[in-house]
């Protein structure tokens, strides 16, 4: 049996609304219409090329052909950059400081004093270029992002601006409504393969096309330009390229999503905080957790690329606002 997604429209509600928190309660995910404004996402996008050319490795944003894996950042699972300073980007930085972002993230938690992620971004290159590019498929790496017994009941609200629309020839997000209510049950029905994961670690692969998920199918969400995606971390999710048959013929990129994450400052402590600073100077990309520093430069696949060489972003100079977000 082959798990895919199915294409769906969804409600896109208003930033820090009551029903879009209704909506992110029951169904373990939001989508927040217009985030960013027609400008600010074409500006956003402007910032994640002016990124990519400037790390040194000849990257041009007019010419596919200079977009292979020798010049390309490294990437992990869902084409997503997680490395190579773009945490720390000026584009995660425009992005991080548009008010719809904080305020939806601000009624999450019934709280605006809050410290950001300083994660990567999902740029996924043309497929009808490459057919090499193409993403994980999405039934092959359902997970959740939260450990069942280390951090059992709510702990995260994810997020992820998008910066194109989504359709089905390009793909996107994959998520199984509701399915946050069934996180308490995972030790009892994963009992072994949860005993292999630290309770430490914070990600939970489900098996290969797992026949317990298919009981409530994954859904991929519409998703427009300028839109944010929020997710509670106990929701099985991942991403995945075109469900359509024939795929998308454009050249330029599928996907541009910015992932950004913010949690109050409470959870966190001076320590972590600290460490949030120094990271700013060196340009250290983290997870979506501002509760711990958790340093996304030491992923096994960054580090088995230690040899290439990239130019880092500037050190950010950031705005009162913004700075407030990293503690």
């Amino acid at each position: 049996m082959q798990l895919d997604p199915i294409y769906r429209e969804v409600p896109r509600l208003r930033a820090g609304s009551a029903e879009s928190m209704a909506h992110l309660e029951s169904q373990g995910f939001v989508v927040i219409a217009g985030a960013l404004s027609p400008d600010e996402t074409a500006q956003a996008l402007d910032l994640t090329w002016d990124y990519l050319e400037a790390l040194g490795t000849g990257i041009d944003r007019h010419d596919p052909a200079t977009w292979d894996d020798d010049r390309w950042p490294v990437a992990v699972h869902g084409g997503i950059i997680p490395s190579q300073g773009i945490g720390h980007s000026a584009a995660q930085w425009f992005i991080r400081a548009v008010p719809d972002v904080k305020r939806s993230f601000a009624a999450v938690w019934d709280d605006d004093d809050l410290l950001v992620s300083f994660d990567g971004m999902a740029l996924w290159r043309p497929t009808a270029v490459n057919p090499g590019w193409r993403t994980n498929r999405g039934g092959s790496w359902l997970h959740i992002d939260q450990h069942p017994i280390g951090r059992p009941g709510f702990h995260c609200v994810q997020g992820l601006v998008s910066l194109l629309p989504s359709s089905p020839s390009t793909g996107g997000n994959v998520i199984i409504p509701g399915s946050h209510k069934l996180f308490e049950s995972i030790p009892n029905l994963y009992t072994e393969r949860l005993s292999r994961i630290d309770s430490g670690i914070d990600h939970f692969r489900f098996p290969i096309d797992d026949p317990l998920l298919a009981l409530t199918p994954p859904i991929m969400p519409h998703i427009e330009a300028g839109d944010l995606l929020l997710w509670d971390s106990r929701t099985v999710h991942c991403s995945s390229p075109a469900i359509d048959a024939e795929g998308d013929p454009r050249t330029g990129l599928l996907r541009a999503a910015s992932l950004v994450c913010m949690m109050p400052r409470s959870r966190s402590n001076a320590s972590v905080i600290a460490r949030r600073r120094d990271a700013l100077a060196s340009r250290t990309s983290t997870t979506n957790w501002s509760d711990r520093f958790i340093d996304a430069d030491q992923f096994p696949q960054i580090l088995a690329e230690a040899g290439r060489s990239f130019v880092l972003p500037p050190i950010p100079q950031l705005s009162p606002e913004q700075d407030a977000l990293v503690g």
